[in-house]
């Protein structure tokens, strides 16, 4: 507590200079980061347009917030700025592979001044991003896109973009505010569609504008990362001259901010749910920037319940967007689902994404809704299906207004599978289903153990038709210096069971999967989650799972693509079409079966034997015999 306390005073007073000049400026940035195409508040099941409501979020409150800041201080500059990933999402994100830049749109009318791409800006691809950003830039200056370490192939339709390696913004009483904008090394790692544009390193670009930005005569340097919080950190530590760091992607809350190096450091939440708010002051005096929130009593984050009203201009806009999307999931579909406000089903239980590298109620559904949806369609039995909590954007939780409990609406079920699109340009990751070997299976579950210990939990791996134990603690032998990267030791998996039972996995129908198995066994997963298997092979041989038809022919991955009536069949299609299979209860609505209420116990961490013991008593048995036998050569010698 007390060092806290120590930070936070420290932070206060980070460049006060020991007495206060006539040369000190005050201004305010307004910042947000991981919007995620959040238009309108969450869940929607909950929102009651211009009524008290538990919803969280939505651009129309912004607006408001924003405009009302912009009026407290109107004799002093307020500057809007985004840290990335302010599309990719919710289902308002598809709109942008129909042609349009609803979120973009909208940042303008609200008044952002910059904006850094995040990895999600690129889910479609580059193509479709330059798409994106060009329709607005045509008409619009602003939200500026800055860019430092965006790296573009000579040629590429994204050269005709306009990105930023830095900005300068001259606010009232001249103070040049200078901008740089970073994607991380973890974002990256998450943005494959982004090829073949690349990003370099960091702290090298960092670097290299911050000297320009000096060049050019920028009083107060801020850089606006989509890295999260670690990079952040080293970040400001390694590279001498950042002001402020704005920062996202890890969808964290910092209040107060805190410091990396001389950096002030401030991550502002996601999904629209909070405002930063940072009330500044710049000395001309002696280059330093403060923080005054404690002398202008304004909090550093600004919660958008339903409190704030909404913006009437941008609330119409917003219902204009979601009347299109309505009629691009109808067409998608036909007709199946028209009206993404609808109802589909009902459950007195949320189904929760709360805790990181476990099992968890939303992970067990969606893993089940893979496996039953792609057997009903490809007509033959899953024995398995996977998915990585990265693709899981939250959970499910019914609505808690009176006049519609319990209620869980189609936009809120997609909102937490409706990542990504496929080949065929539609919205969506497809389902791929393909055989491999019980062998081969094992070695996938050493995958899922080694992939969260190298990236964190966006790479834990959810399942559906097995159970399993592991002790994490036997991954690896241990982290090899300098390159710092572990040296797998594959003896992670203690126990494998195989779910043998029909419908959601429930119950104790399950046999033993084996070492030496060579049965083909039926996989289904997302083409994304897919895409990165054959990685893993090329830096660990040892784990390698070559893709399979049911005849055991190898196959390669855009062959396994799952078809429904000629198209492609969509994780978040699946998830709509299994929760509308359950049985209907009160209300003529389906009901979520009690088996999501708690845990199925499919993941389960164990304690296995020390993975040293093995080694050990290998290394016992042969001191022993090399003693034996020199003993007895010895006494041999001896004799002669």
């Amino acid at each position: 507590m007390r060092a806290y306390i120590i930070v936070f005073l420290g932070l206060l007073l980070v460049g006060v200079p020991e007495c206060v000049t006539a040369e000190e400026i005050n201004f305010t940035i307004l910042h947000t980061s991981d919007e995620h195409s959040s238009l309108l508040p969450a869940p929607l099941s909950e929102y009651l347009p211009g009524k008290t409501s538990p919803a969280v979020g939505g651009v129309a409150r912004l607006a408001t917030l924003v405009k009302q800041v912009r009026e407290q201080k109107k004799n002093e500059p307020v500057l809007l700025l985004s840290s990335g990933d302010f599309s990719g999402g919710t289902p308002f994100a598809w709109l942008a592979l129909k042609g349009q830049s609803a979120e973009i749109e909208l940042m303008q009318k609200i008044g952002y001044a910059a904006t850094v791409a995040g990895n999600h800006e690129f889910d479609y691809g580059p193509a479709v991003l330059a798409d994106y950003f060009l329709r607005h830039q045509r008409s619009f200056a602003t939200p500026q896109i800055v860019s430092s370490n965006l790296v573009v192939p000579t040629g590429h339709r994204f050269d005709q973009v306009k990105i930023n390696r830095h900005l300068i913004l001259s606010l009232a009483g001249g103070l040049k505010i200078g901008i740089l904008g970073l994607m991380g090394k973890a974002a990256h790692r998450l943005s494959p569609a982004a090829a073949p544009l690349d990003f370099s390193d960091q702290h090298t670009a960092a670097r290299r504008e911050i000297a320009a930005l000096k060049d050019a005569g920028a009083d107060v340097i801020v850089a606006l990362t989509h890295a999260g919080y670690y990079e952040d950190v080293a970040l400001g530590e390694s590279v001498e001259g950042i002001h402020l760091i704005l920062g996202g992607h890890d969808h964290i809350t910092l209040d107060p901010p805190k410091l990396a190096g001389s950096s002030i450091l401030m991550h502002s939440g996601s999904y629209l749910q909070t405002l930063g708010q940072l009330d500044l002051a710049f000395d001309r005096g002696t280059g330093k920037l403060r923080l005054r929130n404690h002398e202008t009593q304004f909090p550093f984050l600004r919660r958008l319940d339903s409190g704030v009203a909404e913006d009437p201009e941008i609330a119409a806009i917003v219902d204009r967007c979601f009347k299109e999307l309505n009629q691009l999931v109808a067409g998608f579909t036909d007709g199946a689902f028209d009206d993404m406000h609808t109802a589909v089903a009902r459950s007195d239980f949320a189904l929760l994404k709360h805790q990181t590298l476990c099992e968890t109620t939303i992970g067990d559904f969606i893993a089940d809704a893979i496996r039953l949806e792609t057997e009903k369609v490809v007509g033959q039995r899953v024995d398995f299906a996977m998915h990585a909590n990265g693709i899981i954007r939250g959970g499910i939780n019914p609505s808690t207004i009176a006049a519609s409990a319990g209620e869980i609406t189609l936009f809120d079920l997609v909102g937490t599978c409706g990542l990504g699109a496929g080949a065929d340009g539609e919205p969506g990751y497809p389902l791929v289903s393909f055989y491999l070997t019980g062998a081969e299976i094992l070695n996938l579950l050493e995958v899922a153990t080694l992939l969260p210990i190298l990236w964190n939990d966006v790479y834990f791996l959810q399942f559906s038709g097995l159970r399993y134990r592991y002790d994490p603690e036997r991954a690896v032998w241990f982290w090899l210096p300098f390159i710092n990267k572990p040296l797998p030791a594959y003896r992670s998996i203690l126990q494998v069971e195989r779910f043998t039972g029909n419908g959601p996995q429930h119950g104790n129908e399950f046999v033993p999967v084996t070492i030496g198995d060579t049965a083909l066994y039926h996989v289904a997963t997302t083409h994304y989650m897919a895409s990165y298997l054959p990685m893993v092979g090329k830096k660990l041989p040892r784990l390698n799972l070559v893709l399979k038809d049911r005849f055991g022919r190898p196959v390669e991955l855009n062959q396994t693509i799952v078809k429904l009536e000629g198209r492609e069949f969509k994780l978040w299609e699946a998830a709509a079409r299994y929760i509308c299979s359950f049985e209907k209860g009160g209300g003529d609505l389906p009901v979520v079966p009690p088996c999501y209420r708690s845990l199925n116990d499919r993941i389960t961490v164990a304690d296995g034997p020390s993975l040293w013991l093995q080694p050990v008593i290998v290394v016992c048995i042969v001191a022993a015999v090399v003693s034996v036998l020199f003993w007895w050569r010895r006494r041999k010698a001896r004799r002669k």
